[in-house]
């Protein structure tokens, strides 16, 4: 059950997020794809059409949150053959979702789409819905507000058929003391290993083994079609260590954008917080109480800071009086940011009311603004006006380089000579990239293989690597997957089957030992080359005195019988072999946290299991058609 808990609680589906989370507000633009009068359909559900366009919609906005989550590492991380297929199946699913809700009269009333629209603080001004600010909102985002209406309606309804079985589920007493009792379980526990290695230099492997391996394994030994690149790559980074500077220009660039280098007022408070604990007359009273009591034995000369100490609710600052340190103006909640700035020094507030409580604030020090002198920023100053300059060249040299590349389309040549750019050459790569940032970049490699590139031998046009970096290539050789030869592989096959006979020599010792141990041999008598005797002691699930794999098998181990020790054998990643034995078992006792954790685990893992059936279920008794053409949408 632990593991099923686990397993669970991860996977894609996690961050696959359909359609618009409105919290966020991660819009990129709904009208933009598929524009014209022919509607491209990607899959069917029960012969409704889910179209390029909503397929195109969602796959840039996961495409986008991603390249955010993993900034350059992206194209190492994301497969963008299964994040296509991830978005699909999930426009499926929602499709699904719709058309059993439909079926079942299930309905957002237009006060619940209302109610979700207004309370979202990205339409709001002044604490309040905004009608023109949700219409800019949207119209800066390429929505309309029936289109955005409508989207937010979907999104809804399918929370609504999620909730049906989630809210549902529960957990058991019994359920819950069974896995408090399984998690508290400690266990004392020794093992043996044996070491493979030992074996690599006594094993021996004939010509024929090898030769009858690569007969068995030919497909493994074909070398795939490889590409050799000619390249521009066109920096911003680059252009800016080019800008030239000296101490006038970077003179007048501080002088015009003084803004940039002042830092803003800063101010130092301390505060006593009295939290509302509830949302009831009573408590709201007693916190007023225990504000007005303070405030009265502040008039009475205490000491703000020993009042902090005893009454402040504030866990982060009352055992320091209350203070919080500099803060820049917006960085508290606006009741108290706006009180705290319209202070004196030495000043003690009235009470100021914020979700968190009650307030009483002491006003310590203001640091104005400064501008900080030219020679205290010059390196930054430099930084930012060659960073300037460059974004000017990037975008004009960007402009000649497509031009000249796509005019003069057989050669890099001309474009480099106009740009002042070097043409460079890749080592031979396939389609699964070379070694670099360049060369690794899908964008790279897709382009390299396609047809217009590949079989046409014409330049590429620019293709975005990170923002202000770009590169033009061409395909100057191309070599066609081969088969390798048996005295090219050889080597590298001897080496695999040692290997392999190695790890199977060390288990065949494991099972020799494991017989012995069994039958009540001391497992210390037979340390010997490559085998190894561990003491380990004490242990639970979360211990990091063993590796991760060997507790989990520790723990699957029988337990120990008439005072007899268990053992269980077990294959390491590493071709070792760890025989494991459990001498004693004893149940400990979780605590409350635990328990409510382990409360919320079994809850979620029901809901999440139950909610996965019904959405198989659905899913099975749609009539489903998925086209080839959304794994090559752009």
């Amino acid at each position: 059950m632990l593991q099923a808990i686990r397993d669970n609680a991860q996977g894609w589906i996690a961050w696959v997020i359909v359609g618009l989370i409105i919290l966020t507000f991660a819009l990129f633009g709904i009208d933009q794809y598929a524009r014209g009068d022919k509607v491209v359909v990607v899959a069917q559900v029960n012969g409704e059409d889910i179209t390029a366009r909503d397929f195109m919609t969602l796959y840039s906005r996961q495409k986008s949150r991603l390249e955010q989550q993993f900034g350059d590492m992206y194209d190492q991380v994301v497969k963008d053959n299964e994040l296509r297929d991830q978005v699909l199946d999930a426009l499926i699913e929602s499709e699904a979702i719709r058309q059993w809700a439909n079926r079942n009269h299930m309905t957002i009333s237009d006060q619940q789409l209302a109610a979700t629209i207004h309370s979202a603080d990205v339409f709001q001004q002044d604490g309040q819905f905004s009608e023109k600010v949700y219409e800019d909102v949207l119209l800066r985002n390429g929505l309309n507000v029936a289109r955005f209406e409508y989207e937010q309606r979907q999104f809804l309804l399918e929370n609504q058929y999620r909730g049906l079985t989630q809210s549902s589920s529960f957990s058991t007493p019994s359920e819950v003391a069974q896995l408090a009792k399984i998690q508290g379980q400690q266990r004392h526990v020794n093992y043996l290993r044996i070491d493979q290695r030992p074996f690599l230099k006594t094993v021996e492997i004939s010509e024929k083994q090898i030769a009858d391996y690569y007969e068995k394994n030919k497909v493994a030994y074909v070398e795939p079609e490889k590409v050799v690149v000619q390249y521009l790559e066109l920096s911003q980074a680059e252009l800016a260590k080019q800008v030239p500077v000296d101490d006038e220009v970077l003179q007048a660039y501080y002088n015009d954008n003084q803004l940039l280098y002042t830092l803003p007022e800063k101010r130092q408070a301390k505060h006593i917080l009295i939290s509302v604990e509830a949302e009831s007359e009573v408590s709201e009273t007693q916190a007023q109480e225990k504000i007005a009591e303070i405030q009265k034995k502040l008039a009475d000369g205490e000491s703000f800071e020993a009042l902090a100490k005893t009454y402040s609710q504030d866990p982060g600052s009352a055992q320091s009086g209350g203070d919080l340190g500099s803060f820049e103006q917006g960085m508290m909640v606006p009741e108290f940011d706006q009180a705290v700035f319209s202070m004196q020094v030495g000043e003690v507030s009235e009470p100021v009311k914020t979700d968190f409580g009650y307030h009483l604030i002491k006003l310590e020090n203001i640091e104005p603004k400064q501008t900080q002198a030219f020679a205290e920023v010059k390196d930054q100053v430099m930084q930012q006006y060659q960073a300037q300059e460059a974004e000017k060249v990037y975008f004009d040299k960007l402009e000649q380089l497509n031009t000249i590349a796509y005019e003069q389309s057989d050669s890099l040549e001309p474009a480099a000579e106009a740009t002042g750019l070097k043409v460079m050459t890749s080592d031979a790569f396939s389609r699964d990239g070379g070694v670099g940032p360049i060369l690794s970049n899908s964008k790279v490699v897709n382009t390299a293989f396609s047809d217009e590139v590949l079989k046409s031998r014409v330049n590429s046009s620019s293709i975005d690597l990170a923002p202000n970096q770009s590169v033009v290539l061409r395909v100057k050789d191309f070599f066609e997957a081969r088969q390798k030869s048996l005295e090219e592989v050889s080597a590298g096959i001897k080496e695999t089957l040692v290997r392999q006979s190695a790890i199977e020599e060390a288990s065949k010792l494991a099972d020799a030992l494991l017989k012995k141990v069994e039958a009540g041999e001391n497992p210390e008598s037979l340390m010997g080359k490559g085998v190894e005797w561990h003491t380990v002691g004490w242990i639970d699930r979360n211990n990091q005195r063993i590796l991760p794999q060997m507790t989990a098998q520790v723990f699957k181990t029988q337990k120990p019988k008439d005072d007899k020790a268990s053992w269980r054998s077990y294959q390491l990643s590493t071709g070792d072999t760890v025989l494991i034995q459990v001498t004693e078992v004893k149940d400990v006792e979780v605590d409350e946290a635990q328990k409510v954790q382990l409360t919320q685990a079994i809850t979620e893992l029901m809901a999440n299991t139950e909610l996965d059936g019904r959405l198989k279920a659905v899913i099975a008794d749609a009539e489903i058609v998925k086209k080839e053409n959304y794994k090559t949408l752009k």
